[in-house]
């Protein structure tokens, strides 16, 4: 971890080091929008002096950071030889960039216009870009509160960061303070936790309660040596206490116990007037309802948040094969044949991932506590499917069954191995909601398949020749068979207005995400020309699926009419929320709710 800044260095840091940033004018010369103004730039006299910075380090128990690409010392006139082999052994593992407080884990989220500082070639430039300038490595909630006053005194543009997992890039910003929450990672779980404000007469349920920077490998762990189980993610480093649960958060027990959104007893919250809140069904409701489902980053800071757990599975069989053919039209037959399956695998109880390229497809699915003979039944008869077309090969096909749910989460889920690369490249992603009943006809899933299929080829058409066709993200799609069962029983049983979730969720049965990626050294307009395709090639799936979606933790960054695409119904409730709660925008990020009424950098309130 880098260590505390040296006070004096602030300033030095903000002229030296730094390219300049926009140009918006004196202060005197901002926009004005119902009295708010744009934020502050190191640039301007508004920015907070030496000598305030150094009180605010004082504040925070010297807990402030230098931020810079972290890469730097592999470029230019930062050059150092040593610190730069010890950034390559772990620049493209998110468990050591999570270690470090200026990246995140797709690095096209740390440029800015084309300009940052990616990679170890030592006579590229090195640039700011999009990454923070200062880091409060927060410990404590007086950490969070301090910072959010002094960000909010200041007009700064503040950031929150846990991990560096987001698909949407709202974890960072250029000119920003970044309060990050990693290293609060306190788990307990209790057999009796009964939220506050709640009348006396209240049973209490079995829970966990996590501090935000507290990771689902360890959270998994804790309620495993409880005898319970947690509703979660698949990759063990994405945070289990911020954005995943108040977006939604979707994973294996999903069908079963309903998304993590469903399983919140209470969320403990720092505001943007530095208030310590607690919200939950008896006290602070509006604010409860927000965040189950608004988003991160968007209310305030989470400090503190307490899911349900249920009771332990007796066994999971857990079913994987690879198919491969050169003839991609086989792949789309396959494919095809899958989606046909889906409602009736949903209805026997499965769950998981299917990862669907031009050339192959990958099953990882898993049927909770049932007889293994049912496992068998669901897959086997796609299988013989997929071995009765000539040209292709079925590999590596088993079933295996493990006695509990971490087993089964560090053994055969679809998170990244230990010493495999996983971080460190650029990709950007669109998603959208598969309602049930658009997949109940043969017809009407071949549809959706070959639609996907037509997704794919354009992006792979877009992309430079080098890497089309090579395996991994790019065009791929991933089915994840995460929604129907509990996530749609929520609706049956009235309890779906409990939280601000996209409504379609409870009308879903597969959340479909399609990828795309490029190397550091594609141009920006090659970059953009990738982004532009992906948006248009997925208004084919929008269009076949009207009143549905897309998951707020995995969109495409430029989601058209994201404010209906996420949220739907929920958006101007949430968006009254969250001007009650945050009346100046501190806590504003990209395809946040509110962030509409701010500009495209997110810097200045639009004008009326």
């Amino acid at each position: 971890m880098r260590s505390s800044l040296p006070v004096l260095q602030l300033a030095a840091l903000v002229c030296a080091f730094l390219a300049p940033g926009p140009a918006f004018g004196a202060p005197e010369e901002h926009n004005v929008l119902d009295g708010l103004q744009c934020r502050c730039l190191p640039s301007q006299p508004c920015w907070p002096s030496s000598a305030s910075w150094s009180k605010f380090n004082q504040t925070v128990g010297g807990r402030l950071i230098s931020t810079y690409p972290v890469a730097r010392e592999c470029h230019g006139s930062f050059y150092d030889k040593t610190r730069c082999e010890d950034i390559k052994k772990g620049y493209f593992f998110d468990h050591w960039r999570q270690l470090q407080p200026g990246p995140v884990q797709h690095v096209n989220w740390e440029t800015l216009g084309g300009k940052g500082c990616l990679g170890f070639n030592q006579t590229q430039p090195c640039d700011q870009g999009n990454v923070p300038l200062l880091t409060v490595n927060v410990s404590s909630v007086a950490d969070i509160q301090a910072t959010v006053s002094f960000a909010s005194k200041h007009n700064l543009r503040l950031v929150i960061k846990n991990t560096g997992h987001d698909f949407l890039g709202r974890s960072t910003a250029a000119n920003s303070l970044s309060l990050w929450t990693y290293f609060r990672k306190r788990i307990a779980t209790t057999d009796n936790f009964i939220p506050e404000g709640a009348p006396k007469e209240t049973k209490g349920e079995h829970a966990v309660v996590l501090e935000s920077g507290a990771l689902w490998k360890d959270v998994y762990l804790a309620v495993h040596q409880a005898g319970r189980i947690a509703v979660g993610g698949a990759d063990p480093t994405v945070g289990a206490g911020g954005g995943f649960c108040s977006g939604g958060g979707h994973g294996v027990l999903s069908p079963m116990h309903g998304l993590c959104v469903d399983n919140v007893l209470q969320f403990t919250v720092v505001t943007a007037d530095g208030q310590l809140r607690v919200a939950n069904a008896y006290q602070n409701q509006d604010l409860f309802w927000a965040l189950r489902g608004g988003g991160a980053g968007t209310f305030g800071v989470l400090v503190e948040t307490v899911l349900r757990t249920h009771p332990a599975l007796e066994q999971i069989h857990y079913a994987f094969a690879l198919i491969t053919s050169p003839d991609p039209t086989k792949i789309d037959m396959i494919a095809s044949d899958f989606w046909a399956r889906q409602v009736a695998l949903g209805k026997a109880g499965f769950s998981g991932y299917c990862f669907v390229d031009s050339n192959l497809i990958m099953l990882q699915y898993y049927l909770l506590n049932a007889p293994f003979a049912q496992a068998q039944a669901g897959v086997r008869p796609w299988l013989d499917y997929a071995r009765s077309l000539s040209n292709v090969t079925v590999m590596n096909d088993t079933i295996t069954t493990y006695p509990d749910y971490y087993t089964l989460f560090r053994m055969a889920m679809p998170g990244p191995g230990e010493g495999n690369p996983n971080a460190g490249g650029n990709l950007i992603i669109a998603s959208r909601l598969i309602p049930a009943d658009l997949l109940e006809s043969k017809e009407k899933s071949e549809e959706v398949s070959l639609t996907l299929s037509g997704i794919s080829s354009s992006i792979k058409a877009s992309l430079p020749a080098a890497i089309a066709h090579t395996p991994g993200p790019n065009g791929q799609y991933l089915m994840h068979l995460m929604a129907g069962g509990q996530v749609a029983a929520a609706a049956q049983q009235g309890h779906a207005d409990k939280t601000s979730l996209l409504p379609a969720w409870r009308k879903a049965l597969i959340h479909v995400v399609v990828t795309a990626s490029w190397e550091d050294r594609t141009p920006l307009s090659q970059q953009r020309r990738i982004q532009r395709t992906l948006t248009t090639a997925m208004d084919r799936l929008r269009k076949l699926t009207p009143g549905s979606g897309a998951y707020t933790n995995e969109a495409d960054p430029e989601e058209p009419r994201w404010q209906n695409a996420f949220w739907g119904k929920n958006y101007p409730r949430l968006r009254a929320i969250k001007r009650k709660y945050d009346p100046k925008g501190l806590f504003v990020c990209r395809l946040c709710v509110g962030s509409d009424d701010w500009s495209d950098d997110l810097n200045c309130p639009r004008r009326r």
